[in-house]
């Protein structure tokens, strides 16, 4: 459950709107589908990205197109997360068919840091990157979301280079169990082994291996597989990690793309490469290497999730820091949210209750009347009706009238014996005192047999058999209306 979910479905569908409301400065970046540029609100003079997309969405935009465009979509499924850049609002030119999409705006990525010449970066920073990272792409995978294109580009920070932000996710997609997706996703670098050697077969494990590609980067200051084609790009990975086994092999080939075929079916089987191991690529005494060698692993079923990678001792150090403190305050905004959402759900099922209101029985004494109020507690009417349906199903008539005759009998030979029933205070009930403070219904006698109601009836079939004198009987309503736990 998402709080805070923006509504970028709005009434915000004119271009001209946009202009009012922000001043374009300057193009920050370019890319295949888009453009960026920095733009300042008119009213407070706050920075902000315009993503403006190059696809003609043509004069209306609807709801369905609206929800086609993939920001627009993850931003109204899954909300503010700290570590994930969500949309502010978004706009329509609806002269030359434009989308214009406003983010936050984030000073630089982490592959500016990485041309800068800064890397390797200090073993702390890397561990607070990585943190942020995994914690993003963590919530982003519960909501069912993947992103497809993480790489440096895609890893912004702030000013101070100390906060972190997954962003770009104009090719993320709702994962499905056994959907085939899109063939060519991600950044050839960045590409995952399944996503080469298939059709479209593959899950939110391939961010766990493009978040390991980046984590060697920023360690190491270079690509970890800088392929010059699909082709290449497979075979430094085997280089390392060496060829798929015969049990993997046979998965991917159940959906081999032309990579497979060319790699797999057209070399012979002897010329499967062993690979170098990933720990001569990437030594053990660097930085973060007990997270690296669970992420970058060939078997996707093998690879850690991001839940996973959090539990790790690794992050130990993020107790108690900023990071954390960030991460608690957005699971309390969300456990806030659950309650609201909770209580609101309770209301709406309160509304659709009937209760049953307590009734007044009257049971007469042979001294004279003695009325009792006995209060039938409130019990859901569909409660109500499967106890009623379950009673009548196990007593038959047959012996509904044996009951009746011993009964008869029962009261024609023993005269003037009072049956009564101890029905205990529901206090004493909580304190175990069950003898203390009990009130004494009298049920019936020999002169008061006549015109029993049906609930006297069967007070007083419960009793047909037992011996002569007093007898006392302890009674427990189990239909208690009882509140929601806290």
């Amino acid at each position: 459950m998402s709080p805070n979910v923006p509504n970028l479905l709005s009434s915000k569908d004119n271009f001209s709107n946009f202009y009012s409301e922000f001043d374009l400065k300057e193009k920050i970046g370019k890319g295949t589908f888009s453009d960026v540029w920095l733009c300042v609100q008119r009213n407070n003079g706050r920075e902000y990205a315009a993503k403006v997309l190059k696809k003609n969405y043509g004069h209306t935009v609807d709801a369905d197109k609206w929800n086609a465009i993939s920001e627009i979509n993850v931003s109204n499924s899954v909300g503010n997360h700290p570590f994930l850049l969500m949309l502010k609002s978004a706009y329509h030119d609806k002269e030359n068919g434009k989308i214009i999409l406003v983010t936050e705006l984030m000073k630089k990525s982490l592959y500016d840091i990485i041309e800068n010449g800064e890397c390797p970066l200090s073993e702390y920073r890397i561990k607070t990157y990585m943190y942020q990272m995994l914690e993003g792409l963590r919530y982003l995978h519960e909501n069912g979301f993947i992103h497809r294109d993480i790489k440096p580009e895609n890893i912004l920070l702030t000013s101070r280079d100390k906060l972190l932000k997954i962003g770009d996710f104009g090719t993320a997609c709702h994962a499905i169990y056994g959907y085939q997706y899109k063939e060519y996703v991600a950044t050839r670098w960045y590409r995952s082994p399944e996503c080469l050697l298939t059709r479209g077969w593959y899950n939110s494990k391939m961010d766990i291996w493009a978040t390991g590609c980046v984590l060697y980067e920023i360690t190491t200051g270079h690509p970890l597989f800088n392929g010059r084609d699909e082709n290449d790009q497979i075979e430094k990975i085997d280089r390392v990690l060496g060829s798929p086994d015969l049990r993997l092999t046979n998965k991917f080939k159940k959906h081999k793309s032309d990579v497979f075929v060319a790699r797999f079916e057209t070399k012979k089987q002897s010329d499967r490469t062993t690979g170098v191991g990933l720990h001569s690529v990437y030594q053990p005494y660097r930085p973060a290497y007990d997270l690296i060698t669970d992420m970058i692993v060939y078997d996707p079923s093998k690879r850690y999730s991001a839940n996973r990678l959090l539990r790790k001792s690794y992050f130990y150090e993020i107790k108690n820091t900023v990071y954390e403190y960030k991460m608690r305050e957005f699971e309390k905004l969300l456990k806030d949210k659950s309650v609201v959402n909770l209580s609101k759900l309770i209301d709406q099922k309160s509304n659709t209750t009937i209760n049953r209101q307590s009734s007044i029985i009257k049971k007469q004494g042979p001294g004279g009347d003695r009325i009792q109020n006995v209060q039938t507690h409130s019990v859901n009417v569909e409660t109500s009706d499967r106890l009623s349906t379950d009673i009548s199903q196990k007593i038959d008539q047959p012996k509904l009238d044996k009951w009746k005759s011993n009964l008869h009998k029962i009261l024609c030979s023993k005269t003037n014996i009072k049956k009564s029933i101890i029905i205990p205070e529901p206090e004493n009930i909580l304190h175990g005192n069950r003898k203390q403070n009990s009130h004494n219904i009298i049920i019936c006698s020999k002169d008061n047999t006549k015109d029993i109601s049906p609930l006297k009836q069967v007070l007083t079939e419960s009793i047909s058999t037992l011996n002569k004198g007093s007898v006392k009987k302890n009674i427990r309503n189990k239909f208690v209306n009882r509140p929601p736990f806290k």
